[in-house]
């Protein structure tokens, strides 16, 4: 049985992916940065010392030493490191579709975070694999779940105001999940971008219609025209399905 040590299983998204890699018999370790934080140099070494592991996912936020202190350790043992990033390392002034070849422009601070990130795994460990992603959705748990913000919305306003100029970059997150299980066991060094959306070019408008249909919410949503931007991401080299089959629209 293979072993992964993975970071952010408190968020969104980690516990999704844990399962995925159990799913194909993969053992997931996590790395608690409560427990053991990666600010204390000698416990971070002396609790890296002590696994023995095949691989690294690194999904939670943290400082972009901490990244590039991963993705180094990950070099030294000659394992897959997997870094996730964010469609946000683009920013709106230039519209996408972004291939990975895009200059990245981010002026936002969490933008600028993640860009610091993928410098700092880039330096140090060249064969790293960093895999940028949109907003997520997915139909159980809260925290920056895309369903359960439009929920929010709904609830505390009454009405859903989409833009129809906005086509972000966005995947169900167990698609998401697949992706990253097949980056993995792939090992194949890169810079990756993961989009339902890529192809079908969706506004936020119609994926939040289409997210009102298919979980049957009731949501009212009213059109905008508040923000536009096509914040989608190019990589034809790992297809995730495309959000019309999801959600069967």
């Amino acid at each position: 049985m293979k072993t992964v040590l993975m970071t952010g299983l408190t968020g969104t998204l980690g516990p999704i992916v844990a399962a995925q890699f159990r799913l194909r018999g993969w053992e997931v370790i996590e790395w608690n940065h409560h427990h053991v934080s990666p600010e204390d140099k000698e416990r971070c070494e002396l609790f890296w010392q002590s696994l023995r592991i095949d691989a690294v996912c690194h999904m939670a936020m943290g400082s972009e030493e901490w990244a590039g202190w991963l993705a180094q350790r990950c070099a030294w043992r000659n394992i897959p490191y997997l870094f996730v990033s964010t469609a946000m390392v683009f920013d709106s002034e230039q519209d996408g579709p972004y291939g990975i070849f895009q200059d990245r422009n981010a002026k936002d601070a969490y933008g600028q975070y993640k860009t610091r990130c993928e410098d700092a795994i880039w330096k140090v460990n060249p064969n790293a694999m960093i895999a940028r992603i949109g907003w997520q959705f997915h139909e159980g748990g809260e925290g920056n779940n895309m369903l359960a913000h439009l929920e929010q919305q709904n609830n505390e306003h009454g009405v859903i105001r989409a833009s129809v100029g906005w086509f972000p970059a966005t995947s169900h997150m167990e698609d998401t999940a697949f992706a990253f299980l097949q980056l993995i066991e792939r090992n194949d060094a890169g810079l990756y971008h993961l989009d339902s959306n890529a192809n079908d070019r969706w506004s936020f408008f119609e994926l939040a219609c289409a997210l009102n249909t298919h979980f049957k919410k009731g949501w009212r949503i009213i059109p905008s025209e508040d923000y536009h931007h096509d914040q989608r991401l190019e990589d034809e080299r790992i297809a995730l399905p495309p959000l019309s089959s999801r959600l069967n629209a």
